[in-house]
């Protein structure tokens, strides 16, 4: 079954006995009206032929990515499914849509999983410290393989919480706290595998008294100087090249005159630091590496004249404008879809799974949460961090499962599946019952319809990855 989605509030409330201001009420996000939306529906099933044919010289996305654009477009519509809540006091109705899931197309979906991250992040992991984000990119002759083998991305991941924990355990004894985000993305809306880390500036350790009890103490340690970010990042380039030589994606030559370069294109930032009772920057740090990789305040769709404008990360201190034809933005789009069954957070030192300080540290955060919730009444609406409601209170505000005028929550009353029971509710409280309509392809495809060839999730020919510079006539 589809997690819940957005929420239309109808009315049938009756006036409240009492003359308490009314509570902010959500509005939820009509996906009819989503420009992104629009812009699947009018160029899906051309984009679809498109992929058919597409030519070799750029990387294409799966066959499947069809399938779950088509997902998306169910996100959020009434018509789809929905559940019904009710305020058992005057009647108050919403009704909330089901959501797609789709992870990495959907924006919608990536927030509230966003959302979820960070509060379990907040509200049981990470207890009050001073965290420190390391953010590893890796040279463009490099992405593709990365890409093109899901391990790779983990693998690298695992390289930096390695290094990350040797030089900190130099300083300090204990494990650090490590949370690590894979990111597929870069702001011009191009496929970009890179890591972020959000890491305890110092570590942990465990500290038995004279009663036998257990204390958990944190022992800060300085960044790491010039030199020493050299060398974490020339170890990590060794391990790298030395694993895609063994896996037969580069040539020993080739890896050993990149171990030559002077500029190796590897980079490792460490310049952002959240201090210890800093929450809310933590929490907005959290979110940064976590976030979805579209941003719909960014997209232009045209319809008419079939322009796609995406407005990319600031350069130079202005932002820029990118103009592309609609199939060309849902091919980019598609690529950032990340390969099923890998994850994109990792937890390694403290935070591992099997980690004896991690209890530790659960209940150091819990204790945090609770400081924060006695001095603070508005997190009282925040105690269930992974339901729908919960995430847009942590968000916007504003909990949609409240009764505006009664102020007390909504009972659910039924879950709505059937196409004829939806079409009378919604025409009863006059909410929208259309289904989305995709425009059809152009004829010019109408008479060619060969099956898609079997390796086109990326072009096999390295040198012709859009990230990867011409390869120069020595080589």
């Amino acid at each position: 079954m589809c997690a819940v989605g957005s929420a239309i509030i109808v009315g049938g409330c009756k006036p409240a006995t009492h003359n308490l201001p009314a509570p902010r009420e959500y509005r939820a996000r009509n996906p009819l009206k989503n420009p992104l939306s629009r812009l699947v529906l009018d160029n899906l099933l051309e984009f679809e032929a498109w992929l058919k044919e597409a030519p070799a010289g750029k990387p294409r996305p799966h066959p499947s990515v069809i399938n779950s654009l088509e997902k998306f477009t169910e996100c959020g519509v009434l018509r789809y499914g929905a559940v019904r809540y009710r305020c058992p006091e005057c009647g108050h109705n919403v009704f909330v849509a089901f959501s797609c899931k789709r992870r990495g197309l959907c924006p919608s979906c990536d927030a509230k999983r966003s959302a979820v991250v960070v509060a379990a992040a907040l509200d049981r992991l990470l207890p009050p410290a001073r965290y420190r984000q390391w953010v590893l990119v890796i040279p463009k002759r490099l992405r593709y393989f990365v890409n093109a083998r899901p391990d790779l991305a983990g693998y690298l991941s695992k390289l930096l919480a390695h290094e990350i924990n040797r030089y900190l355990k130099q300083k300090a004894a204990g494990a650090p706290a490590q949370l690590h985000f894979v990111q597929r993305f870069g702001g011009a809306l191009n496929l970009h595998v890179h890591i972020h880390a959000v890491v305890s500036d110092g570590t942990f350790i465990l500290e038995t008294n004279a009663l036998g009890l257990h204390r958990l103490l944190f022992r800060p340690v300085d960044g790491p100087d010039d030199k020493e970010l050299d060398k974490i990042v020339q170890a990590i380039r060794r391990k790298l090249l030395r694993r895609l030589c063994r896996l037969g994606c580069l040539p020993p030559e080739a890896a050993e005159e990149m171990l030559n370069w002077e500029n190796s294109g590897f980079s490792l930032h460490k310049e952002v630091v959240i201090y210890p009772r800093n929450r809310q920057g933590l929490e907005r740090l959290l979110g940064y590496c976590s976030r979805p990789a579209l941003s719909l305040k960014r997209l232009i769709y045209a319809s008419k004249s079939k322009i796609v404008l995406y407005r990319s990360e600031q350069h130079d201190g202005r932002p820029e404008m990118m103009t592309m034809s609609p199939v060309e933005f849902l091919r980019r789009w598609g690529l950032l879809r990340p390969p099923p069954h890998k994850n994109l957070v990792h937890y390694y030192g403290a935070l591992a799974p099997r980690s004896p300080l991690r209890a530790a540290l659960t209940e150091q955060a819990g204790k945090e949460v609770e400081r924060i919730k006695a001095a603070e009444r508005t997190e009282k609406l925040k105690n269930k961090a992974r339901s729908w409601a919960a995430c847009l209170a942590r968000v916007f505000e504003v909990f949609p499962l409240i009764c505006p005028k009664c102020r007390i929550a909504l009972k659910p009353v039924a879950v709505i599946l059937n196409d004829k029971e939806l079409v009378r509710l919604l025409t009863h409280f006059d909410l929208p019952t259309e289904f989305p309509v995709f425009r059809p392809a152009p004829a010019q495809y109408a008479a060619k319809r060969g099956p898609p060839e079997e390796d086109c999730q990326l072009n096999p020919l390295a040198d012709q990855y859009d990230a990867i510079d011409p390869p120069a006539p020595e080589d």
